[in-house]
């Protein structure tokens, strides 16, 4: 009975750098010198989130006011989610704005979906870059807002540590122990085990 010897590759040259599911961060020109991996991916998808979170309330806006748009703009927003994973592009909703910015005028047309001699309201045209102007100006407001949030954070941390140990050294939360009722005595004995009695 003869043993084989597994040969192990000395060197896979490169193969987990040219991983296709690897994450790729920002270009190193875009980046500070105090940034790590996390913080990188942490900014992605806070960026990410703040231009999701623009694009509904846009949205939202628009279906009070233009249903043509609403209706162009919903289906923009379906066909090109800002994903949680992948390139920083995606993440970060850039690739998202970068697909507004580089569209020229459309014709949009709002369908109610019934025969077609009601269900036409005519036709309006859609700039998608106007609508990336209003999700950036909007997004800028929401940074503004959460960045006032967020400066609380370390307040809103303090009193959440001391409302619990509030609660925690507070009398109702006191649970009675079996050996409590011979408090001064040594563990497990009662008052007639005490070593300082007469």
């Amino acid at each position: 009975m003869g043993y084989r010897i597994r040969e192990i590759p000395r060197s896979r040259k490169g193969k987990s750098y040219e991983n296709k599911k690897r994450r790729r961060g920002r270009p190193a020109g875009q980046r500070s010198a105090d940034d790590t991996p996390l913080r990188d991916g942490n900014r992605d998808r806070l960026i990410g989130l703040l231009t999701e979170r623009a694009a509904r309330t846009l949205l939202y806006y628009l279906s009070e006011t233009n249903q043509h748009l609403y209706y162009w703009f919903g289906v923009y927003i379906r066909d090109n989610p800002i994903p949680r994973n992948g390139h920083w592009d995606d993440v970060s909703g850039e690739t998202f704005l970068r697909n507004l910015l580089s569209r020229g005028i459309e014709r949009a047309q709002y369908d109610l979906g019934h025969d077609s001699m009601y269900a036409h309201f005519g036709e309006c045209g859609v700039d998608p870059r106007n609508l990336a102007q209003r999700i950036m100006d909007i997004r800028t407001q929401i940074a503004k807002e959460m960045t006032e949030d967020l400066s609380n954070i370390a307040e809103e941390n303090s009193l959440l540590m001391r409302e619990t140990l509030v609660t925690a050294f507070s009398l109702d939360n006191v649970v009675d122990h079996p050996l409590s009722q011979w408090e001064g005595t040594p563990s497990g004995g009662g008052p007639d085990d005490s070593p300082l009695q007469p």
